[in-house]
């Protein structure tokens, strides 16, 4: 229910924006290039590996000569899509801006000064990056979806046990992820983006109010409240940072004891002749493809979803009716 919520609010932004469906098909052009880089890595170490334990010199050289090929055509192909995507973000960024100044402009003075002006400051700069400009948002998660998708499916056609070993030790991952890190990274940026806002209305109180403070011997009170705000601020941004912490000393713990044990299983079956060190090589890549899609699809999920709210607001004022809409 949340997340069609989420994906309603982005389309009508979108449909405000125009360029909804150039940025679909920017976004279908990206998703392979994950999946696409992790199948060369693992073909080149398969071919590779089972050419020397044959001690072919032949089949090595052309696994060699395409793991370049393949290499150079993905890193054309990415910073292609990349240098189309890019700046259309920064269009679209650029045009919601002026959208929504425009839009401000056509309110009425009661209407404007029903908010602080750090609100309004907010929406024009922060909440207008939300959409366009995150690090890990919207088209990360569909990357890591198809990541996801087709390294499962690649593993289970190559070995099935070794698919579920796999999935023994990514799933519990992912839930312990979404149990101590997730939920509560959710709640941090939604508090670090309220800081934020607060800590930009008392530094625009302490510019804009500075001759007035002076008057009437207010400076210190200004700066206070500045200099709370500002520690405030910090202490959610050391919260956030504690928590990337423990995200990341998770990782090592369920991803080396995963390799460990796949080796572990594998040589059996190596020593029996039902796999290769080739396939096994090829094993470790499509794993990696399912682990980090994961993690990438919780930390996507986590920023799409704190920035939801500079996204609602941003529809909320596209979408007020100004005085002469309601009057004529």
């Amino acid at each position: 229910m949340e997340a069609g919520y989420m994906l309603r609010d982005f389309l009508n932004l979108l449909r405000i924006t125009g360029g909804g469906w150039i940025y679909a098909i920017l976004i279908l052009l990206r998703c392979p290039v994950d999946v696409l880089f992790r199948w060369t890595q693992a073909s080149f170490l398969q071919r590779a590996f089972n050419a020397l334990g044959q001690t072919d010199r032949v089949g090595l050289m052309d696994a060699c000569l395409f793991f370049v090929i393949a290499t150079l055509c993905s890193f054309l192909y990415n910073g292609t899509i990349w240098l189309i995507f890019a700046p259309f973000c920064v269009r679209m960024e650029r045009k919601l801006r002026i959208k929504l100044y425009n839009k401000i402009s056509t309110f009425s003075y009661e209407k404007v000064e029903s908010l602080p002006h750090s609100e309004w400051l907010t929406r024009l700069n922060t909440d207008v990056q939300m959409p366009f400009s995150q690090p890990i948002h919207f088209p990360h998660a569909a990357c890591s979806i198809v990541n996801i998708s087709v390294s499962a499916i690649i593993l289970w056609r190559l070995n099935p046990s070794v698919f579920g070993w796999v999935i023994l030790f990514v799933v519990p991952h992912i839930f312990i992820s979404q149990l101590l890190i997730a939920r509560a990274m959710l709640e941090l940026n939604k508090k670090s983006l309220e800081a934020t806002a607060k800590n930009t209305g008392e530094l625009t109180a302490l510019i804009t109010c500075a001759d007035i403070a002076m008057l009437y011997d207010g400076q210190d009170y200004l700066m206070k409240r500045f200099e709370q705000s500002s520690l405030n601020l910090m202490k959610t941004k050391m919260k956030i940072i504690r928590r990337n912490s423990l995200s990341a000393a998770i990782l090592p713990l369920f991803g080396l004891s995963g390799y460990l044990v796949l080796l572990i299983v594998s040589s059996s079956w190596i020593a029996n002749g039902h796999f290769t060190f080739g396939d096994l090589s090829a094993a470790f890549q499509y794993r990696g493809g399912v682990l980090v899609g994961s993690l990438m699809l919780i930390n996507s999920l986590i920023s799409i979803q704190a920035s939801m709210a500079g996204i609602r607001r941003l529809n909320k004022t596209m979408l007020k009716e100004t005085e002469e809409q309601l009057y004529g």
